[in-house]
């Protein structure tokens, strides 16, 4: 019998996949849990997400969402929200702006839209840091 964590395993992937999360609310307007959940593991099956949650192909990815295809995606710095073009943006979080691990939320001018980490600490004592631009 081969020994398995499977729990360690959900837990990196998911634990780790605030990125893809954001991608699959903002580009394939998936809102509930389980169509979130479904679409990061179709992602990871498809080799677009790796098993620590990382995006490492988030333009495919978007295609699985949506069928639009992007060019690039741009990380353009920020320090505030109100930096932040008119609409909806996958942003992303650090506690300090040197700090290795961050977070990303969807966002406007306005606030936060959705956090997948609920309210995430990142987000409550941190500032944002940059916001990913798609470019067509």
């Amino acid at each position: 019998m081969r020994i398995f964590n499977y729990q360690g395993w959900a837990k990196e992937l998911f634990g780790g996949a605030c990125y893809a999360a954001c991608l699959s609310y903002l580009f394939g307007r998936r809102y509930n849990p389980l169509d979130i959940t479904r679409a990061i593991l179709n992602g990871v099956e498809d080799l677009y997400i790796e098993h620590d949650g990382f995006v490492s192909k988030p333009l495919e990815f978007i295609r699985t969402l949506n069928g639009k295809q992007y060019k690039d995606v741009k990380k353009v710095a920020i320090t505030s929200l109100a930096e932040l073009p008119a609409g909806e943006y996958i942003v992303e979080y650090k506690k300090i702006p040197t700090a290795k691990e961050s977070h990303f939320v969807i966002a406007n001018k306005d606030g936060v839209i959705w956090d997948p980490s609920g309210n995430s600490i990142t987000v409550q004592t941190g500032a944002p840091v940059s916001y990913r631009e798609f470019v067509n």
